[in-house]
């Protein structure tokens, strides 16, 4: 593929590294000179020095022969504006960084009007993984598919678990709950199960469902843990954002720390459902008046 990189700072270079180990024809652009001579020598890619928003500059990177225009820069208005130009100049696919919680209502906008094929967010990614972890805590690893309806989750047997023993066949005889197995892990081999496989203690199970099923499958087989209840979110940041937004949704009571008076009394008008308290987090008094034991 023939692939155009706006941005190369921590994310574009971590991007850069990937597509780089894959055979893909990588165009770089970056307004730090330094940086871009220092890539393109690394990497053996071609370059270009400027604003990755500008015609001028998207057309010198050939961006008319592009397969797919990435834009990682730190402003969500640039990376928007060069996916909207890159596709208007014949780009096929692109791909934006967009981060700031104001534009989560417009992204089928920016998809219809503005030519953006995919938005990406990082900080809401991992507030996603985090709120996964805390639904499904039992589980070691979550990936989501088709907007989070369906998950996969990876699940360490232990001894009291009750899946233990049995067979794959008397899985679906014991328990209410339906789920897909998908895989076993057990030490190096990775296992297709069929019917007649029994579960051992130590393995490590890879199972797919809606995010409801799997809950009450996990109570089931005793792998459930304890509901939390309470959680407190120290710092203000876009993360903590979108994890305190999902969690409010649920039975959580969510309590977040901000030291900015600012950014804590714009969060408390976002998150009515949460309460915001002005305050240093990293603080013992602060966080023994607020809770924390």
């Amino acid at each position: 593929m023939k692939i155009i990189i706006i941005g190369m700072g921590s994310i574009g270079r971590t991007v850069l590294k990937t597509l780089a180990a894959e055979d893909h024809v990588i165009t770089i652009i970056d307004d730090d000179k330094d940086k871009v001579e220092r890539l393109i020598e690394k990497y053996d890619v071609f370059g270009v020095v400027g604003n990755g928003a500008s015609a001028d500059i998207l057309r010198e990177a050939k961006v008319r022969d592009a397969d797919l225009v990435i834009a990682l820069t730190k402003s969500d208005e640039l990376n928007i504006l060069a996916c909207f130009v890159a596709k208007h100049m014949g780009a096929e696919y692109t791909v934006a960084r967009v981060r700031n919680p104001d534009y989560e209502k417009q992204i089928a906008d920016m998809h219809e009007e503005l030519g953006v094929s995919m938005v990406v967010n990082p900080e809401k990614e991992t507030a996603t993984e985090i709120f996964n972890l805390i639904n499904l805590a039992a589980a070691k690893e979550v990936e989501h598919f088709a907007g989070g309806r369906v998950l996969l989750v990876e699940i360490l047997l232990e001894r009291s678990c009750a899946l233990v023993g049995e067979t794959l066949i008397s899985m679906n005889r014991r328990f209410n709950t339906r789920v897909l197995v998908c895989a076993v892990q057990r030490g190096e081999d990775v296992i297709i199960p069929t019917g007649n496989f029994v579960f051992h203690e130590g393995d490590h199970v890879h199972f797919t469902a809606d995010a409801e099923a799997l809950g009450a499958f996990l109570a089931e087989i005793n792998m459930a843990t304890a509901p939390l209840k309470r959680i407190m979110i120290v710092g203000g940041d876009k993360t903590a954002f979108y994890l305190a937004s999902e969690l409010s949704k649920k039975r959580f009571k969510v309590k977040l720390l901000e030291n900015d008076r600012v950014n804590a009394e714009h969060l408390a008008e976002l998150l009515p459902k949460v309460t915001v308290v002005h305050g240093n987090g990293t603080r013992h008094d602060v966080l023994m008046e607020e809770g924390i034991e």
